[in-house]
């Protein structure tokens, strides 16, 4: 994709292409940046809307979910989209494109955007609900929308966009850099939560305030935990159908997505199906720290897999697996290397391996094991609500909040101190975690239809003390800016089995 700029920043304030011209000094910001593809794919639903709405009878745009390196959509209208109209669809967009039209992006105040859209129903009553204290009116054609961030300034700064078809719906790409190899497994788990959510009426942040409203927010709570709690059973009395086959679970998942509380929740259903767990903690295999590889930034990398002593462990896991007693390393991280206090370790007849850690996926890592002997596991937080049809809340900006929630909690950390160091958890994540996770036998979802309103709470008031020189100024307003849209629901309210109290405690498990 060709770098180019999308907008400006000055003093931690978005500016708007067409305003850039009023200020000497402003920072670009380029269209490969977190930033940049954000006001391009806010740029591309403005432009699709106003498509959708033009060439499709009682049409209306729905913004999803990322998958495939793309932003998946769907069209609520008479009839179905076919993938003609898919091409028809990129057709006009290539034209429109080379037609250089222009989009316009102001800022408004709350109260001027009430008044903007008092016509629009849901919109003025999302508003109305609402924190905000403004936000850009982004318009094309006849089409308004209110952003975080502006829109371009014209679709010719879109090129080399497109959509893909992706029934029953279409994938977004701001370019063909973007496009990543199919995720079918991951899109499924998507889908069947979306489902969930659309037959229990929740699937928006305006549901959700209507059942904390009406006295129904236990009812949702419940059914949410059950939910949970059913995918827990399934996996265990899969777990169970393979008695005798069965030896190892291994289970990964990015960042603060409820993976302890996953696992102590299925140890619980294994036993209660009369299953032994023995469990191995990856970081006892850690080589000792002189041997452990420089990366690309020049520092050590200690999330890469090749800083695990793997050979070691699958020697370990073949011999726990035959029955034979091993003698199993223990790490002392304040020494950086290996200490001589190893545990005796051993299976049992009815016992199954679990192993937990962000490599988990990765075959590399029980390389010697045969495929039919392992079970995968990929938890991750996969968000099952949006603001609106056009505003999505993406599953990393959810995981993001529960993160810096419990690492003021249980680390006294500040807001701050997480946001500074969620770029490096982000680059590790794709390079050891997402890559492998189509190759899980299950996903499990962690999400919850109410968290965000719990998180709040705890979040709110830590975000608002960054100060607005800070560099990561722009990344708390983004994440209030979501928040705004939710009320709060009481911690109480919480049952302490929960993943949530993983994050904000109160929780019935020991971590």
């Amino acid at each position: 994709m060709e770098r180019k700029i999308v907008c400006y920043e000055r003093k931690n304030r978005f500016l708007p292409l067409e305003d850039g011209s009023l200020y000497r000094e402003k920072n670009p910001i380029f269209s490969d940046s977190f930033y940049g593809k954000l006001v391009l794919q806010n740029s591309l639903i403005l432009l699709l809307k106003d498509i959708v709405i033009s060439n499709f009878k009682n049409s209306k745009l729905n913004v999803e979910h990322t998958i495939n390196g793309g932003l998946y959509c769907e069209v609520f209208s008479d009839v179905l989209l076919c993938e003609n109209d898919i091409a028809k669809i990129n057709e006009i967009i290539e034209k429109r494109i080379d037609g250089g039209e222009n989009f316009s992006s102001k800022y408004k105040t709350k109260e001027e955007l009430l008044e903007i859209f008092k016509y629009e129903k849901d919109k003025f009553e999302l508003l109305s609900n609402s924190e905000i204290n403004g936000a850009f009116l982004c318009e094309y054609n006849n089409v308004k929308e209110f952003f975080f961030t502006p829109v371009v300034n014209s679709t010719s700064v879109l090129k080399g966009s497109f959509i893909k078809y992706y029934p029953p719906g279409f994938i977004v790409y701001i370019s063909k850099d973007n496009v990543k190899s199919e995720q079918k497994k991951l899109f499924s788990i998507f889908n069947e939560s979306e489902k969930w959510a659309k037959i229990l009426g929740w699937r928006s942040v305006k549901n959700v305030k209507e059942s904390i409203e009406n006295d129904e927010i236990f009812e949702l709570i419940h059914v949410c935990e059950a939910l949970h709690e059913k995918k827990i059973v399934e996996i265990a009395n899969f777990v169970d159908s393979q008695r005798g086959k069965l030896k190892m679970i291994l289970i990964s998942g990015p960042s603060s997505s409820g993976k302890t509380t996953f696992l102590k929740r299925l140890l619980i259903q294994l036993k209660v199906l009369g299953l032994s767990v023995v469990g191995i903690s990856l970081d006892d295999y850690f080589l000792d720290n002189d041997k452990v590889k420089v990366g690309d930034d020049g520092k050590k990398d200690f999330e890469s897999i090749d800083a695990l002593d793997v050979e070691l462990f699958n020697k370990n896991l073949n011999s726990l697996i035959k029955g034979e007693e091993i003698l199993n390393p223990k790490f002392d991280f304040p020494t950086g290397k290996r200490s001589s206090d190893w545990t005796k370790l051993k299976m049992g007849e009815n016992s199954v391996l679990i192993v937990e850690g962000i490599h988990g996926l990765n075959e590399r890592l029980t390389e010697t094991i045969p495929k039919e002997i392992k079970l995968k596991i990929y938890v991750s937080a996969l968000t099952q609500i949006n603001i609106d049809n056009t505003h999505r809340i993406s599953t990393t900006d959810n995981r993001l909040i529960r993160r810096i929630v419990r690492d003021y909690l249980f680390r006294n950390h500040s807001a701050e101190t997480t946001l500074k160091m969620w770029k490096h958890v982000r680059d590790g994540e794709e390079k050891n975690i997402f890559p492998y996770q189509e190759s899980a036998d299950f996903f499990f979802n962690s999400s919850l239809l109410y968290e965000l309103s719990v998180l709040k709470n705890f979040a709110k008031p830590l975000l608002q003390e960054i100060d607005e020189k800070s560099d990561f100024y722009l990344d708390s307003r983004r994440l209030l800016f979501i928040l705004s849209f939710f009320k709060e629901i009481s911690i109480e309210k919480i049952p302490h089995t929960s993943v949530l109290r993983e994050f904000v405690g109160g929780s019935a498990f020991k971590y």
